[in-house]
């Protein structure tokens, strides 16, 4: 069984999400319906901290993906954080890397949207 953590720090303009462990097909579904929970509460500007992600699989991208659409779709937005390993070079092998906003770490991902239209544009 693989095992994934996942912890939200909800903020007054966004949201952290913290992934820890393997993003994989038995894992994904509980990522999905924490996102869309959070989505259903007015959450959808989100920080997804993939730093400690030891494994991602395409069930993962593919649930990255939705929430990604899903928070365009609000009016919100999806970045990652922290892209390394599988989920590097999943991102890689399927030419999506472009279609997430990315920074190596959640400070700097902060600093961007403090120093961008992103935050002030909601």
């Amino acid at each position: 069984m693989t095992r994934l953590s996942v912890t939200v720090d909800a903020r007054p303009q966004f949201s952290v999400v913290t992934l820890i462990g393997d993003l994989d097909k038995s894992s994904a579904p509980l990522l999905e319906e924490r996102i869309a929970e959070f989505m259903r509460r007015g959450h959808v500007c989100l920080v997804v901290d993939t730093t400690e992600l030891g494994f991602c699989d395409s069930t993962g991208i593919w649930v990255l993906l939705t929430s990604l659409r899903r928070a365009y779709e609000r009016k919100g937005w999806l970045r990652l954080v922290g892209v390394h390993g599988f989920l590097g070079r999943l991102l890689d092998l399927t030419k999506l890397r472009d279609a997430f906003p990315i920074a190596p770490t959640v400070e700097e991902s902060v600093r961007e949207l403090s120093g961008g239209s992103v935050i002030a544009s909601r």
